[in-house]
């Protein structure tokens, strides 16, 4: 009998700003003290405390918006409902990838779920891997191409040998095919590579890009 997969549903494309407030926070109440998210299981990432910052920024900019529903007010409330929505798709890939699919843990996260009975294929590694300085300090941008059939994407870092297997850390996990990186220390080469995440396994290593940060 094949596994019946489950997918946590991220629809908001419809959501209101205080609706998408409500629905975070209440993720952020059932998420709180959960062991499913909680060590020796990977720690929830975003941190839960920023996504708590993400929706009180949302709330306080649509408060205002509403008092004065000025020019200046409504771009910072557009501005803090992107950001709110984009922390959201970020907290469930992670809460996707910590369930393994497992349609309780997913509601037990106060998301919704969509059933998917068969598995698809382990994703290829992403391709293109390209690593670059910016003009700002200590801040390199890591992009990729696409990988059919992925969930997330693991970004990993490291300082030594990029053609070594050991040393390699995991920085994030993203649904995007791009990652800022901050908080590098100057002219130090870093090297970056990508892992795509599918319902039935993880795809190899991506080859690896460096950048030296400015």
């Amino acid at each position: 009998m094949k596994k019946v997969w489950y997918f946590a549903s991220l629809r908001i494309s419809r959501i209101t700003p205080m609706t998408l407030v409500g629905k975070i926070r209440n993720c952020v109440t059932m998420m709180t003290g959960n062991p499913a998210f909680a060590a020796p299981n990977p720690l929830p990432d975003p941190a839960l405390g920023d996504v708590s910052a993400s929706v009180d920024k949302l709330e306080a900019a649509e408060a205002a918006y509403a008092f004065n529903r000025g020019k200046l007010e409504k771009e910072a409330r557009d501005l803090a409902f992107q950001e709110a929505k984009e922390i959201f798709h970020l907290l469930g890939g992670y809460v996707q990838l910590a369930s393994g699919g497992d349609k309780e843990i997913i509601l037990s996260a106060g998301l919704d779920v969509e059933r998917k009975p068969e598995a698809s294929g382990v994703p290829a590694a992403p391709g293109n891997m390209r690593a670059e300085a910016t003009p700002v300090l200590g801040q390199v941008v890591v992009r990729w191409g696409a990988s059919k059939g992925r969930r997330i994407y693991k970004v990993y870092q490291t300082t030594g040998d990029p053609s070594s297997e050991t040393g390699w850390e995991l920085i994030a996990l993203t649904g995007k095919v791009r990652l800022v990186v901050d908080g590098l220390d100057r002219f130090k080469t870093y090297s970056f590579r990508v892992v795509a995440e599918g319902v039935a396994g993880e795809s190899i290593p991506s080859e690896a890009a460096s950048a030296t940060a400015a």
